[in-house]
């Protein structure tokens, strides 16, 4: 069927999501199935959302799967001929997926994403380039993010462009290509999947696309900062699939380098960090006991 099936995992983050629901049930001129993945909130809110929102396929995980798992046992259930993967914290505007959707079907072997404005109403630069070693430790994305802010400068002011990957918080694929990718690798429990799934698009000659217009908004990382536990965990994560994404795609002495630089660069940072900061103590003893 024509028209697109928006897949949400959602983790505690109801306020958000009730935004986020209510901003796409505006939505006109354009075919909509509502998939919401609920990681096991495991709070008692699942039944309110239910009653309010019953025209969405509720999903519950009995567990924390992470996002790559829940984005596929969504996707495994969607009826449209388009995905759009779509974080629970964003708010799309009246006529975003109408106005995308009549340039989408214009370009095959694509995925789309769109500009996404912040709470302070600033683009967030939803997209970048592949890992490498001017992304990988804190001084080198100094002068890696100062030589290249001009860029993005510009690139904000192109109707459109083509960026190595796109951000999984708002990630439109035809069905057909994401069959044909593999889904989201789920070894990445979180973060760095959707680098991972542009990277493997490539292969397939699926190119990217991000459009500045039109545009959504995302209140980015509600879901990970929820509390102090969850922001740790969420730190660490990030720094467990850096390595998953590293070992997965580059081989040999190579990615034992840049294995070692991002350890060496994060666990310096967290080491000369520590005595003025609870958090960092927190993180390092976890990066340590993994």
């Amino acid at each position: 069927m024509t028209g697109i099936s928006i897949v949400i995992v959602n983790y505690k983050s109801w306020n958000h999501l009730r935004k986020c629901l209510d901003s796409i049930l505006n939505q006109k001129n354009v075919t909509l199935e509502i998939i919401v993945v609920d990681n096991n909130s495991n709070d008692n809110r699942i039944s309110e959302f239910k009653s309010k929102y019953n025209d969405v396929k509720w999903i519950i995980n009995s567990e924390n799967l992470g996002f790559s798992k829940a984005c596929n046992i969504g996707a495994g259930n969607v009826i449209n001929d388009w995905i759009l993967f779509l974080n629970p914290d964003t708010e799309i505007p009246k006529n975003c997926f109408s106005s995308l959707m009549v340039k989408a079907n214009k370009i095959p072997n694509t995925i789309f994403s769109i500009k996404q404005l912040n709470e302070k109403n600033k683009d967030s630069y939803a997209y970048g380039t592949f890992l490498n070693m001017y992304t990988l430790n804190g001084t080198q994305r100094f002068f890696h993010r100062l030589f290249n802010r001009k860029t993005k400068n510009k690139l904000s002011r192109l109707p459109s462009f083509s960026p190595d990957w796109v951000s999984g918080s708002f990630l439109l694929i035809k069905k057909e290509d994401y069959v044909k990718i593999g889904g989201w690798d789920e070894d990445f429990w979180m973060y760095y999947e959707d680098m991972d799934i542009c990277k493997r698009a490539k292969s397939f000659k699926i190119n990217t696309i991000f459009y500045n217009e039109p545009y959504c908004y995302h209140y980015h990382g509600k879901s990970s900062r929820k509390d102090f536990k969850t922001k740790i965990n969420s730190k660490v994560q990030v720094i467990k699939s850096c390595l998953i994404y590293i070992n997965k795609h580059y081989n040999g002495i190579h990615s034992k380098i840049l294995s070692f630089s991002i350890l060496f660069s994060v666990c310096l940072e967290l080491i000369l960090m520590s005595p003025f900061s609870k958090e960092k103590r927190n993180i390092l003893k976890k990066i340590l006991k993994t």
